[in-house]
């Protein structure tokens, strides 16, 4: 077939293949798709292709769909993706987006299919590469409290920002594609398992999670996924911006991924003074800054998804955790 279903086992293979590259622990994929369709618009103004209707082994009710390409410097790509509902069969129309797409919904979906457009005055060279996308399902009860609004939350006491390392400083490359705005409102903690706390490398270890979660062909994310990165040493690292749509753990609109470098299961690294209080600080500043309850709001990776991240110990000290950050704001 022209593009290739893979299930999602593949990624621990080759996690476990290969463990010297750096890889974070995403989420597990219920259904991976990947294709090549080398679509490429050479000497010419304009030009449009069509997958064919990719169907899904799973129904899911949650995807990201990650496109890489080669833009001429003049031209205008549009991707659009366009996906069909499980139970009824419907189609939904086509929807645009520049080259990273979150779709979640109470109704499970079971094909999709993907659409290209490229417009250029100067007839440059334009490629679509390759695309990914992957799907997660997380019950309905779970996907209609996550996708309402959360309750008003007033914060009588603000918090200060710590310090952040910035992008540039971390040497962050650029984005691959625009981001996608969003209020934050759930705050989620994750490890990175791998890297763990003694192949961490300061900035070096940030920057290979990033070239992993936009350059493995499974993924192929716009950037990095996480909107926090903390390491062993205390050093928070920017990653996305808050303000954005992150790929860290569905439903990710609206959610804000802060993850602690470390294998925190049972037995493994030990979190560490400079640790907590670099979390705690971030996650304080979040629940002040965008008025989000910790005690409603404020989850490890596992309460979406069938695994352990944040790692059991970690995930053990979230009800203190939400205690400390109430009393930092005031409540």
């Amino acid at each position: 077939m022209k593009y290739m279903r893979m299930i999602a086992v593949v990624a621990l293979f080759f996690a476990f293949m290969l463990p010297c590259l750096v890889s974070a622990d995403v989420d597990t994929p219920d259904v991976i798709i990947t294709g090549n369709p080398d679509f490429i618009v050479s000497g010419s103004t304009y030009g449009q292709h069509e997958t064919e209707v990719m169907e899904m082994d799973k129904a899911v009710n949650n995807l990201i769909v990650g496109v890489d390409m080669e833009k001429a410097e003049k031209a205008l790509v549009r991707c659009y993706a366009r996906f069909r509902y499980a139970e009824t069969g419907r189609w939904t129309s086509y929807l645009a987006f520049d080259g990273e797409y979150h779709f979640s919904a109470i109704d499970s979906v079971s094909a999709c299919q993907l659409m290209f457009v490229v417009r250029d005055p100067e007839r440059g060279k334009t490629a679509v590469r390759h695309f990914s996308v992957q799907g997660n399902y997380l019950e309905a009860k779970k996907m209609e409290y996550f996708m309402q609004k959360p309750a008003p939350f007033d914060v009588k006491a603000a918090w200060a920002k710590p310090a952040v390392v910035a992008r540039a400083t971390w040497g962050a490359r650029a984005p691959k594609s625009s981001y996608t705005p969003h209020t934050p409102q759930r705050l989620i903690v994750h490890h990175s398992y791998l890297p763990n706390q003694a192949s961490y490398k300061g900035a070096a270890t940030i920057r290979g999670i990033q070239n992993y979660h936009m350059d493995d062909p499974k993924t192929s994310w716009a950037d990095i996924g996480y909107h926090f990165l903390i390491g062993p040493d205390g050093v928070i690292y920017q990653g996305r911006p808050e303000g954005v749509v992150g790929a860290h753990c569905s439903p990710n609109t609206n959610s804000v991924g802060v993850c602690v470098i470390g294998d925190y299961d049972d037995n493994k690294d030990q979190l560490n003074p400079k640790i907590e209080e670099s979390l705690l600080n971030v996650l304080s500043w979040l629940a002040s800054t965008y008025k989000i309850d910790p005690k409603t709001n404020l989850y490890g990776h596992c309460d979406f998804a069938p695994k352990s991240c944040p790692g059991t110990m970690l995930y053990k000290k979230l009800p203190e955790y939400r205690e400390k950050i109430l009393k930092n704001i005031g409540q």
